[in-house]
C-alpha cells in the first residue's frame, strides 16, 4: 500500500497547501530583508556627501592659502629691493657729500700752500685808505669790507669744483679770472 494512494486526495490538497505556505513565507522573507535593508540602509550614516563637501571646503581653503603666500612673497620681495634701492640711495648721497667735502678740503689745499697762512685779499682801495691815516670810522668801514671779501672769497672757493688729477696741468694754464 502506497500512502499517496491511500490518502490521495489529501496529500494532494495538503501538497497545494504547503507550496502555497512555502510560497508566502518566501515571499514575506524576501519582503522582510528587503525592508530590513532598506531600512538600515536609510539608517546608517552617510559619509560620501560630507567628504565631498570636507573635502571641497579643504581645496578651497588651500588655494586660498597658496594664493596668499604667492601674493606675500611676491609683496615681500618687491619691498625688499625697493628698500635697497632706498639704501643706495642714501649711499650715493653720503658718497657724493664725502667727496664733495674731499673735492673742497683738496682745493683748500691746493690753493694755499702747506704751512703758509692764508693772505687776506683786500681791495686797494681799503690799503690806501688805510695808508693815509683815514679816521676810524673809515678804518671801521674798511675791516667789515675786509671781512665781506675774505667770506665772499671764502664762498667762492667752497663753491668752485676741483680740477680732476688728468685736468691739472690745463688749470695751471688758467689765470685767476679763466681766461688764458
Amino acid at each position: 500500500m502506497n500512502w499517496e494512494q491511500d490518502n490521495s486526495g489529501e496529500s494532494r490538497e495538503m501538497d497545494v497547501e504547503l507550496k502555497q505556505a512555502l510560497k508566502h513565507f518566501k515571499a514575506s522573507m524576501d519582503a522582510w530583508s528587503y525592508a530590513v535593508s532598506t531600512d538600515a540602509a536609510y539608517s546608517r550614516p552617510r559619509t560620501a556627501a560630507k567628504l565631498a563637501a570636507r573635502h571641497s571646503w579643504r581645496m578651497v581653503a588651500a588655494w586660498a592659502l597658496g594664493c596668499l603666500l604667492a601674493v606675500g612673497s611676491v609683496a615681500g620681495a618687491g619691498h625688499e629691493i625697493y628698500r635697497r634701492q632706498e639704501l643706495a640711495k642714501i649711499a650715493a648721497q653720503q658718497a657724493a657729500q664725502k667727496a664733495a667735502e674731499e673735492r673742497a678740503a683738496a682745493a683748500r689745499a691746493t690753493a694755499q700752500p702747506a704751512g703758509a697762512q692764508p693772505e687776506k685779499k683786500t681791495s686797494t682801495a681799503t690799503t690806501r685808505k688805510v695808508s693815509a691815516g683815514a679816521p676810524d670810522s673809515a678804518r671801521g668801514q674798511d675791516s667789515v669790507r675786509g671781512q665781506d671779501d675774505d667770506l665772499l672769497a671764502s664762498v667762492d672757493s667752497d663753491v668752485s669744483r676741483a680740477v680732476p688729477a688728468a685736468m691739472e696741468p690745463l688749470a695751471q694754464l688758467m689765470d685767476d679770472n679763466g681766461t688764458q
